[in-house]
């Protein structure tokens, strides 16, 4: 990763000569934790994209997962000066008196990720088929590997949260329930304060619940509680690919994931993949979509958002040379698996 710190301060230094001449567009992009690796990522290629293709300069706004950040820096969107922002705001009804001040002065706004509660369009990865896909894998695998032991199941993250219930919690669920109907679901447990709030949830939980065996981690920044804590109470455990103790999912991939991932000791073995180089692009070429007028800035239409795919990499389902390259090729990475015992 610090390769790609090294790029984003060389990518403030790519100017097109096309666009040498004008004054560049000033964009904030918002993230919602600049600690994540896949965030740090998008924030890379959205400042290299903007810069070649446009010709604009991007300022990255860190909402440090906490929402009354992420909802000031909306105003400093107005008070810096901004021509353009891609939002990433946990609450919409937090962020709407921004957005509507920032609309009043002409700054042309998109949100990423969340509906807000004005129109304004929505970017997000296409994670339910994903998700289901996990969840069903999951499910398949334990059953294979204990026929006999039900199913009992879990998702740590943001219960009350709209997008994540569509896009990564309900869609889980729904795969589990395919292959096993009669399955145990524990419901989604608030792991929103991050990692230490995981970690104490899931020893909690499988202390509570030992027969637990299926785990919908639903954010990197959780799992890096997650996992630990499973290890903590001698969970966390397969045996070359086997599952011993649980089945975990996770979402962004960084690189510690992916090593997890394919470690046939780990119980950690998929991961909802967003790709950050896509979502940069996407994110910047929406801005500039909507101040060209070819969608509109406020419409109620703007409700149904515009999808980035998004991947499944995991033990069962994409070989490790596969899932190396794509994450080399995305995070502007050199990762190499090492030799598992």
């Amino acid at each position: 990763m610090k390769k790609i710190i090294l790029l984003l301060v060389i990518a403030a230094l790519v100017v097109p000569a096309s666009y040498a001449a004008d004054k560049p567009l000033k964009i904030a992009y918002f993230v919602s934790d600049l600690k994540v690796g896949f965030h740090q990522a998008q924030a890379y290629w959205a400042k290299i994209y903007a810069k070649e293709q446009y010709g604009a300069d991007v300022q990255v706004f860190d909402g440090k997962s906490d929402v009354a950040t992420m909802t000031a820096n909306i105003d400093q969107v107005i008070a810096q000066g901004m021509d353009m922002a891609t939002l990433h705001v946990w609450q919409p009804e937090a962020a709407k008196p921004g957005i509507e001040a920032a609309l009043e002065k002409g700054i042309t706004m998109a949100s990423f990720f969340e509906t807000q509660a004005v129109d304004i369009p929505v970017v997000r990865h296409d994670e339910a088929a994903v998700s289901f896909q996990m969840g069903k894998i999951a499910a398949e695998q334990w059953k294979k590997a204990h026929p006999d032991k039900p199913i009992v199941f879990v998702q740590l993250g943001w219960p009350d949260n709209e997008a994540v219930a569509e896009g990564r919690t309900n869609p889980f669920v729904e795969g589990v329930l395919s292959v096993a109907p009669d399955a145990k679901n524990l419901g989604c447990m608030d792991a929103s304060k991050g990692a230490d709030a995981a970690k104490k949830i899931i020893q909690d939980l499988v202390q509570a619940n030992p027969d637990l065996c299926i785990i919908y981690s639903e954010a990197a920044n959780l799992t890096d509680g997650t996992m630990p804590g499973l290890r903590a109470v001698g969970r966390g455990k397969m045996e070359n690919g086997v599952p011993l103790t649980e089945i975990v999912a996770s979402v962004d991939c960084p690189e510690n994931e992916l090593i997890e991932i394919y470690d046939p000791s780990s119980s950690l073995k998929m991961s909802l993949a967003l790709p950050p180089k896509e979502t940069g692009m996407f994110r910047i070429d929406n801005l500039m979509d909507i101040r060209n007028g070819k969608i509109p800035q406020v419409d109620p239409a703007n409700k149904k958002p515009l999808y980035i795919p998004a991947s499944l990499v995991g033990y069962w389902s994409m070989k490790p040379e596969e899932a190396v390259q794509w994450y080399n090729e995305q995070f502007q990475a050199e990762v190499k698996l090492p030799e598992y015992k």
